[in-house]
């Protein structure tokens, strides 16, 4: 009798153990679908505003505050906001997402800057955030030779000219211990040559 006691209080506590995990696979799973589900519907809601060319008001200082979220500020030039508005600028509503054009000659011509995406669960958007940079008359960039040549290189970007690296610009050897010593590349989309 006290054997069929002990089984039957061991099937009882292996079922709740099963229960247990099933439930906790459960909205472990649900809570990793819900996250999935929210991302993908981030990543829409951003390319639905970039195709829809929605940008905010033009604001140097939510601009800035956007870009310097970056995680890799060495990347990127130090623009202030003083600098920022003689720009003309696209950044997102509601999202530290965007890029800047400034006249790169006396012929109208816009170069691209300050292109960036800081919101960590929004991802895979870079040609999208280009092509509208290109079709908002930006017609010149410049890069770090390396993650983002072949993709400006793809989009019909035309290499013009090319810096090697220089320590002289890096005196504490921050960006070579971090990112190598990457050459920069000047660029010009085919669409601007005349």
């Amino acid at each position: 009798m006290y054997n069929i006691i002990i089984n039957e209080v061991q099937l009882f506590l292996n079922k709740r153990k099963h229960n247990l995990r099933l439930s906790e696979q459960y909205r472990v799973t649900s809570l990793f679908k819900n996250t999935l589900n929210e991302d993908i519907n981030k990543r829409n809601e951003v390319l639905n505003l970039i195709k829809n060319n929605q940008w905010e008001e033009q604001n140097p200082q939510s601009f800035y505050d956007s870009l310097k979220q970056s995680k890799h500020p060495l990347m990127l030039t130090d623009y202030s906001p003083i600098e920022l508005s003689k720009m003309k600028l696209f950044k997102l509503k509601g999202y530290n997402i965007g890029y800047a054009l400034k006249q790169f000659d006396n012929k109208g011509y816009s170069e691209i800057v300050a292109v960036h995406n800081n919101e960590k669960d929004v991802n895979n958007i870079g040609h999208e955030l280009m092509q509208s940079a290109i079709n908002n008359g930006g017609c010149y960039l410049d890069h770090f030779d390396g993650f983002l040549s072949n993709l400006y290189q793809n989009m019909g970007f035309i290499e013009y000219n090319r810096d090697m690296y220089n320590p002289e610009y890096d005196p504490n050897s921050e960006f070579k211990n971090k990112y190598g010593q990457s050459d920069v590349i000047y660029r010009v989309h085919k669409n601007c040559i005349k």
